[in-house]
């Protein structure tokens, strides 16, 4: 019996067992400090969806590829080149099958416009290997010979496949990636005569892309929603927009706005962007301070519909702008001494209406309460410009010195309304305020002994 004991308990030690006393595993585990926990297994979902977020989303283009579904497939098109000795295409058949399935050419011609790619984009871009870069370093886009790849959504870079996709023949293309490449690939390569799958557009991006066809095509062109039409009373009088500076104003149809890097590289930090489409063709404008100013838009306006877009101050900052090496490669940051427009973006009717204010605020024959009692929200304006008139009294000994700094505040407050500016507030005095003040000096609170 204790032979038999001892050799169960060799056995035991010697497949690494545990003692079979509890109260001398539980002393042993104390003294050594040993824990015993469950296992927590990694959360495998979550590392994936890291990896993901952390990983650019692949945009392509590629030749669509078209299969016959309406042939059966226990009787196979005849091929020409099959090998009659063992029944199968050879591989130029394969390759000449496979080209016509796309629509190409034959296969010598698309074996020639394989790696076709058009000399202006050659000049624009920096190629190493199948990878082109921008001047500065920043990849462009991977040409893997039947599909044109790329992080971007750079308007250049797209367009640039699109141009290499025509070289090659490729008449019908399909698109994948993000949204944004998916949308402006489409119209891209339908502008330039493409059969394009992978995006189902909207109807106002088909009619944008009508629009644009017929500019190309020197079709007149209507302004919009707006006929030709003469000018108001209060347009004539008012002071006449200028090209450049703060007065300027982008009119345009919204196309598309949002969040995102700048010039859509991804190598950018994060701006906000506003493409809108105006007589002359598309324009984007970029811009931190877009954001607010389509959040906090009067007019909320939408997409399709005419809007306007003024820059109504410029806000010097200080920004980190990168610092490349010889070769593009970012090396360190700078300060960058730069500035920031703060932007209004309203409809066009906003802006029609503020002018017609402004006209008012301007002429002097319109009594102050007149001018309220009409447009209640100039009740601000007239409080500042009366107090203007208060302190030229207060502080300018002659009346024509006197007038002339009241006319210089009414045009400015009447130029500040016209470019669509938050009008001024009225702020009341809350006298009940004070007294809880006055209430805590007499009772004064008591202090620790």
């Amino acid at each position: 019996m204790a032979d038999s004991a001892n050799a169960k308990g060799h056995r035991r030690r010697a497949a690494g067992g545990k003692p079979s006393n509890p109260a001398v595993t539980a002393d042993r585990s104390a003294a050594a400090g040993n824990t015993v926990r469950p296992t927590r297994e990694p959360d495998r979902s979550q590392s994936r969806a890291g990896q993901a977020r952390r990983r650019p989303v692949e945009n392509v283009l590629r030749p669509t590829v078209r299969r016959d579904r309406g042939r059966p497939a226990s009787a196979p098109a005849a091929v020409p080149g099959r090998n009659a000795a063992h029944g199968s295409p050879s591989s130029s058949a394969r390759a000449a099958a496979a080209t016509a399935a796309q629509g190409g050419a034959p296969s010598g011609q698309a074996a020639s416009n394989e790696a076709a790619v058009p000399e202006p984009i050659r000049q624009r871009f920096v190629q190493v290997g199948r990878k082109y870069h921008f001047p500065d370093g920043t990849r462009a886009f991977t040409d893997r010979g039947s599909r044109l790849t790329t992080a971007s959504e750079n308007t250049e870079v797209i367009r640039s496949l699109v141009m290499i996709a025509q070289a090659r023949g490729w008449s019908d293309v399909t698109v994948s990636g993000t949204e944004r490449f998916r949308k402006e690939a489409w119209f891209t390569a339908k502008l330039a005569g493409l059969t394009v799958r992978g995006y189902r557009a909207t109807q106002f991006e088909q009619e944008r892309l009508a629009r644009s066809l017929a500019r190309r095509d020197g079709h007149p062109q209507r302004d919009f929603d707006h006929p030709a039409q003469e000018p108001t009373d209060a347009e004539r009088d008012a002071p006449a927009v200028s090209p450049t500076g703060r007065d300027r104003v982008l009119w345009g149809r919204l196309i598309d706005h949002g969040r995102a890097t700048y010039h859509h590289d991804p190598h950018e930090p994060m701006s906000y962007f506003a493409t809108v489409e105006t007589e002359r063709g598309e324009r984007t404008v970029w811009g931190v301070d877009l954001e607010r100013a389509f959040r906090e838009s009067l007019t909320r306006p939408q997409v399709g519909e005419e809007i306007g877009l003024r820059p109504v101050r410029k806000d010097a900052v200080t920004v980190k702008a990168p610092e490349r090496d010889a070769e593009g490669r970012v090396v360190g940051e700078r300060d960058l001494q730069t500035h920031r427009n703060h932007w209004v973006v309203e409809k066009r009717e906003f802006f029609d209406a503020r002018a017609t204010v402004a006209q008012t605020v301007r002429d002097t024959s319109v009594a102050p309460g007149e001018a309220v009692k009409e447009h209640p929200e100039l009740a601000g304006t007239y409080l500042y410009l009366r107090g203007a008139e208060e302190l030229a009294r207060r502080r300018i000994r002659d009346p024509e010195d006197q007038r002339r700094f009241v006319d210089t505040v009414r045009t400015a407050l009447a130029d500040s309304v016209a470019r669509g500016e938050p009008l001024a507030a009225v702020r009341l005095r809350e006298r009940t305020a004070a007294r809880p003040a006055r209430a805590a000096e007499r009772d004064p609170a008591p202090t620790r002994g």
